[in-house]
């Protein structure tokens, strides 16, 4: 006859618990096919409205188009999803996480220009004869900003590369996220920096990049609002 042991009968009863705690509490919404359901179903629909009754044969990746504005709701979509996954518990360690999505929805609706006649990150702004207290504020706010990136990249980082060795599926649209931002920062304005190199391209090729760019753009709060969901997957409300 087996007779169990403490440490057998200990792991009985924890899994008889952790299978009636996972019937009784669902998962936090979000899923991870719900976010990625939405964030497109959201896209396509700033885009498909905004052809039908706004555009009026301008291109939909125009500046204040929909590409542009879904991009921008997208990020504060990003921002809930995070409120919504994360339990509260982790809100004060990772506020750098909603605050880097609210960053990109302000530079998506042009507010680091909107304020000033430069950019807040602009050199311009600070060495011209723009009034002291314009400059304080814009440079707190762009200290603040520089703050939020470091420290993104600083822990993101390496809690990405714990969870990628640990077979976490959200470190890869990270990876995606900051790909999509690199290759998009690199062809914005393609054929005028080529031009400074001596390299002329056609205008076709410009307008394909400058599309390129833009929907590529808009993808970048997808692939967040997805990390911030697979990174809560499973977890329990």
């Amino acid at each position: 006859m087996i007779v169990p042991t403490k440490s057998t009968l200990k792991a009985m009863r924890y899994r008889m618990t952790d299978q009636a705690s996972k019937r009784a509490t669902p998962e936090r919404w979000p899923g991870l096919t719900s976010a990625a359901v939405l964030s497109l179903g959201l896209l396509a629909a700033f885009v498909g409205v905004d052809l039908l009754f706004f555009a009026q044969g301008e291109s939909f990746k125009r500046e204040g188009g929909g590409l542009e504005t879904a991009s921008a709701v997208l990020y504060i979509c990003a921002v809930v999803v995070f409120f919504l996954k994360a339990p509260v518990s982790d809100w004060p360690r990772l506020f750098h996480v909603p605050a880097l999505m609210a960053l990109f929805a302000a530079r998506e609706l042009d507010f680091d220009k909107a304020f000033t006649d430069s950019g807040i990150l602009s050199l311009r702004l600070y060495s011209g004869d723009t009034p002291l207290g314009t400059k304080l504020v814009a440079g707190a706010v762009a200290l603040f900003v520089i703050y939020v990136i470091l420290r993104t990249a600083w822990r993101g980082g390496f809690a990405g590369l714990r969870a990628l060795r640990d077979g976490a599926l959200w470190p890869w649209f990270a990876v995606l996220a900051c790909a999509l931002v690199v290759g998009t920062k690199s062809i914005d304005g393609l054929g005028r920096k080529l031009l400074d190199f001596g390299i002329v391209i056609t205008q076709d090729l410009d307008a394909t990049a400058a599309l390129i760019e833009e929907v590529g753009e808009a993808f970048i709060p997808v692939c967040a609002i997805l990390a911030i969901a697979a990174c809560w997957r499973g977890r329990k409300a």
